[in-house]
């Protein structure tokens, strides 16, 4: 029995870096993204977080406190009455803003969003 010779074609185009930056051509296989210098993971950036301000969720809060003490603050979200304890320590200065029904982003957006549906207002903090 006679097995035909098959060959495996070699497809190789000419592409672009997608590094951002970079855009050098290179020969490659159609799936290849990254030329030589960046097909090793450390050779490439690295993407940055967007960092959120510390007063977006917190309050700076400064005390003379010399022992852990008791405090309850009101909720800052506009249209939430809750007050809630925070343990004060010393030397510590960030405490949370909002109420443990609004600790995370989703909740707060989602009850800035009911808000509006039942009272049909805009609220000016978005």
């Amino acid at each position: 029995m006679q097995l035909p010779k098959y060959k495996k074609k070699k497809r190789v185009k000419l592409k672009k870096c997608q590094e951002p930056g970079c855009g050098r051509e290179f020969w490659g296989h159609p799936i290849a993204k990254y030329c030589e210098l960046h097909r090793d993971i450390k050779a490439r950036q690295k993407p940055k977080k967007a960092l959120d301000s510390l007063e977006a969720r917190n309050m700076f809060f400064k005390h003379g406190y010399s022992e852990p003490v008791e405090v309850h603050f009101k909720c800052c979200l506009d249209g939430c009455e809750n007050t809630f304890p925070v343990k004060m320590f010393p030397k510590q200065f960030i405490y949370p803003r909002f109420c443990l029904k609004h600790r995370n982003d989703f909740k707060r957006s989602n009850y800035v969003r009911m808000l509006k549906k039942k009272t049909g207002s805009f609220l000016p903090s978005e």
